[in-house]
């Protein structure tokens, strides 16, 4: 096996190291590595952008609706954004303290449109950027500015952005630098980029040996999994502002419907058998810990 040099710092072969054998939808070549100098996890070999490309335009919500387990309902649209309300619900206590009525809002990696309709209707103006196209013609009707990508919205949209976000995309982009530094390029003076990512410290990685879970977690999709200590080493890189905030989004339920099962859609299974206090308390110390598997980062310019 040849080893790589990391894809960020460059750090020599020396220094990485194999953290995920097995890739979901990979091949016996593909490995996530772990770069001991900046922390970052990347898959090597890098899938080509002809095949990126392919699969972004004709197969990704099937790919997503074949990993989501029960939680989300891929049927249609509208079953597709009622089964995602409590995304915006819990992603809305990270994003109210930066919005105001009136601004303008761009969301990368749209979907269905579920957070599009959350921003319009808090009377922000929202436009979208999803490569899939899997949605397009449901957005439209609904009214939605939506391109297929940041340099299509370049061309044919002459406006800043007050908000740029973007969930669980982070680690699906080849050049992590340039995307942030794209975004930062569109936003206004004063204006944030808030993006949730997730954390290579879950703790169904970190701190359980589930082999079933190593099977899932890691991905032919995502180029990168990130830390704390590596995102702030690439984001330090960057002419930029930044803060990041952990979070924890499963529970102690899907926790131990993998321990049990091995499989995803556990989520709140056993809420009835636990205290609220005990769920909390699971959660919090997860947290705490940074043994948790997502966090936000809020990005602004100097």
């Amino acid at each position: 096996m040849t080893q790589p040099k990391c894809r960020f710092c460059k750090a020599p072969s020396k220094n990485q190291s194999v953290r995920g054998e097995f890739v979901y939808e990979g091949n016996e070549e593909h490995k996530f590595w772990h770069c001991e100098k900046c922390d970052l996890v990347y898959i090597w070999p890098v899938p080509s952008v002809e095949a990126e490309e392919r699969f972004y335009a004709g197969e990704f919500e099937k790919y997503m609706e074949k990993r989501s387990g029960k939680d989300r309902d891929w049927s249609g649209p509208e079953e597709h954004i009622k089964t995602n309300h409590d995304n915006v619900v819990r992603r809305w206590k990270f994003l109210e303290d930066y919005i105001k009525k009136g601004q303008d809002v761009l969301e990368i990696g749209c979907s269905s449109g579920f957070m599009l309709d959350a921003f319009r209707d808090a009377g922000l103006n929202p436009v979208g950027v999803d490569p899939s196209g899997g949605f397009e013609g449901f957005l439209e009707k609904k009214g939605h500015t939506v391109f297929k990508s940041l340099n299509e919205l370049e061309k044919n949209y002459n406006q800043k952005f007050d908000l740029i976000c973007h969930f669980f995309l982070l680690e699906h982009i080849r050049d992590t630098v340039n995307f942030i530094q794209q975004q930062l390029d569109l936003l206004n003076p004063d204006g944030v980029i808030i993006a949730e990512v997730p954390c290579v410290n879950d703790p169904l990685t970190s701190l359980f040996e589930i082999p079933a879970f190593e099977k899932f977690y890691w991905s032919i999709v995502h180029h990168y999994y990130f830390s704390p200590k590596s995102i702030s080493k690439i984001l330090d890189s960057i002419d930029c502002r930044y803060k990041i905030v952990p979070e924890q989004r499963y529970d102690l339920s899907n926790h131990l419907v993998w321990m049990q099962k091995g499989v995803p859609g556990g989520q709140g299974r056993y809420s009835h058998i636990f205290s609220q206090s005990t769920l909390e308390s699971y959660r919090n110390d997860l947290i705490k810990s940074w043994n948790c598997d997502t966090f936000f980062l809020f990005i602004n310019k100097k």
